[in-house]
């Protein structure tokens, strides 16, 4: 689902391998032209899945099929809130949705692209799922929801550092006041869910708070 329009961008279908040493890896897809500045869009779109594989590989590993990073679309958005489009010409920032396919599951993967002129742009992953949280929040509330999943995994006996599965909107964000999202986070092959609770603050801030939600 394409949802650039045609009149701002020039659509390339890209198509290759992932360096991989033990998958099948590619990524496909009508990737935005006019964003891969300093390289080609086969190249951006190599990097992306870069970026993603070892995310992927956790939540979806190795088991003999394909693995297909598939450009799903492009919105420029808003940095705080990611529910906003902004016009390209405003500040903002571009999210690209790639979905994950193979090995019997599906997964939505977030990529932050940051142009940097003649250079090639520069690519932060987002969590995984359909957070509305901006990248800055998002950190912090990966640094919470880490800190409440890892706790109770090493309660459990479990080693293994946790990650993040998904994330889905459970309370609307609406300006100014307070939104939930629901984040799933897996250790040692048991997937936990956790509440974040967002309430906005004045002078811009934003309150954070993380409880099980299982």
């Amino acid at each position: 689902m394409m949802r650039i329009l045609a009149a701002l961008l020039v659509l390339f279908i890209a198509a290759g391998p992932v360096r991989a040493s033990d998958e099948n890896v590619s990524i496909r897809g009508n990737f935005p032209q006019l964003l891969a500045r300093g390289e080609t869009t086969p190249q951006m779109a190599n990097r992306i899945a870069v970026v993603l594989i070892n995310l992927d590989r956790l939540i979806a590993p190795p088991c003999g099929m394909k693995r297909i990073f598939e450009f799903s679309g492009a919105d420029h958005v808003d940095e705080g809130d990611l529910s906003v489009r902004v016009d390209p010409a405003q500040p903002g920032v571009w999210r690209f949705v790639i979905l994950g396919r193979g090995c019997w599951s599906d997964r939505v993967h977030n990529v932050f692209v940051y142009p940097r002129g003649a250079q090639p742009a520069e690519l932060r992953a987002g969590v995984p799922g359909r957070s509305v949280a901006g990248p800055r929040l998002q950190q912090q509330a990966m640094q919470l929801v880490f800190r409440e999943a890892n706790g109770i995994a090493m309660r459990a006996g479990c080693q293994d550092p946790a990650f993040l599965a998904d994330t889905s909107v459970r309370k609307v964000r609406r300006p100014g006041q307070p939104w939930e999202e629901i984040w799933s986070a897996t250790a040692c092959e048991v997937t936990r869910k956790f509440l974040v609770m967002y309430t906005p603050e004045a002078g811009g801030k934003t309150r954070l708070a993380v409880v099980l939600f299982d």
